[in-house]
């Protein structure tokens, strides 16, 4: 059974995030919530959130600045993106942990989680996946990163290839955000855990090659056996 937080699936009001909805909200900071409906509104907010584009109080994140000065499709920011959503939601952890590579209708997607995740009601497994496949469909998250692009069908299908070649500012932020979650400064490669490699989908040598780059290298060092935070997570 798949064990990580047992709340927080489908807190999203049940929609998905779209590309439009981010480019709405800081394109007409005055008008955007009263264009959406109201259940919208409140999903947006929370994605904002869960994308780490914006904190507790809702105030723009560095992320989100660097999404502003980039444009909205920048590829380097969705990866950045799309670790936090791995990281904030653990719909997103499960997907990429659980299910890995592979094609699924969304049934089968809110069956697997329903069966792995536990005590899960139908109906919050499958707005979960709906949630899910919104993300997917309607940012760049699913096709431009190879995440799950999605199908107009009926059921809707998703497939994910994995991103092969992920930015080394992604791998590093990706394992300072596991570092951060498993609170210790050696992690082994033989756990089961929300990789770099687990979180893009792409090869375990890939990342760690990655990880060879200057700055990556004076915060991390690997191992025969996995890697050693040389910088306490949070610091620096």
């Amino acid at each position: 059974m798949y064990r990580v937080k047992v709340d927080g699936w489908n807190i999203h009001r049940g929609f998905g995030l779209r590309l439009g909805w981010i480019e709405l909200y800081y394109q007409k900071p005055e008008e955007w919530d009263g264009i959406l409906g109201n259940r919208q509104v409140e999903s947006v907010r929370v994605w904002l959130k869960t994308a780490g584009l914006a904190d507790g109080p809702g105030r723009k994140t560095l992320l989100a600045e660097k999404l502003l000065e980039r444009g909205f499709k920048d590829t380097g920011c969705w990866e950045l993106i799309w670790v936090n959503m791995v990281f904030n939601w653990p719909t997103a952890a499960w997907y990429v942990k659980e299910m890995r590579k592979g094609r699924w209708t969304t049934r089968e997607l809110a069956d697997s989680l329903q069966n792995s995740a536990g005590r899960l009601a139908p109906r919050t497994s499958s707005n979960a996946i709906q949630e899910l496949a919104g993300l997917l469909q309607y940012t760049p998250a699913g096709s431009v990163l190879g995440q799950g692009e999605v199908t107009d069908t009926r059921p809707r299908m998703v497939e994910r290839k994995g991103c092969p070649s992920p930015s080394e500012e992604a791998v590093r932020y990706a394992l300072s955000r596991l570092f951060a979650a498993e609170r210790r400064s050696n992690l082994r490669f033989d756990e089961n855990l929300l990789w770099p490699w687990v979180v893009f989908g792409c090869s375990r040598q890939e990342a760690l090659e990655l990880l060879g780059a200057k700055e990556a290298g004076e915060l991390f060092e690997v191992t025969g056996k996995g890697l050693i935070l040389k910088t306490p997570a949070g610091e620096g």
